[in-house]
């Protein structure tokens, strides 16, 4: 694992939690007053999430009949943003996996869709051609100010990339 001191403003963190990613900070995000006014500490934890899913669905034009209904697991791959403040140091660990396709090489801002279900995007407006690999393992590092790398089994170059299913 690599920490990093974050920089200026707030940084978002993926952080692997129960349904709702695309929002889960509506309920965190309200004034103390405004969470006990709207009756929230009444709720579960669970009802809680369930909320700040439906909240989240709502914004993005979703049905709630999309999500998981209540008690089920979240789909594989769903990740909530976290929040920090500025200057606090946050580790992030190596992401593991391979393409879910044969990788053939990349073109600038080319998306990278692996078999855990992470999207990628290229970064850096490069491009580069490689002999057809069948679902390569890949290894995603974080580096110094926030930015992450792909590593690709058989490739010596590596790839500049940005978290393209959570903002990241």
């Amino acid at each position: 694992m690599i920490t990093g001191m974050l920089r200026g403003g707030l940084l978002v963190a993926a952080a692997t939690i129960a349904a709702g990613a695309a929002e889960a900070g509506f309920s965190r995000g309200l004034a103390p007053q405004e969470f006990q006014a709207a009756g929230l500490g009444k709720l579960t934890a669970e009802e809680l999430a369930r909320l700040d899913a439906l909240v989240g669905a709502h914004r993005a034009g979703r049905a709630a009949a999309e999500l998981p209904a209540r008690g089920e697991p979240a789909p594989a791959g769903r990740e909530a943003r976290v929040v920090v403040a500025p200057g606090t140091k946050v580790e992030f660990a190596a992401v593991e996996s391979r393409l879910a396709a044969t990788f053939t090489g990349w073109e600038p801002r080319g998306v990278f869709a692996l078999e855990n279900g992470q999207r990628w995007r290229e970064a850096n407006g490069t491009t580069y051609v490689s002999p057809p690999l069948s679902a390569p393992k890949v290894r995603i590092t974080p580096g110094a100010f926030g930015a992450f790398w792909l590593e690709i089994e058989g490739v010596r170059v590596r790839a500049k990339v940005i978290r393209v299913d959570t903002g990241r």
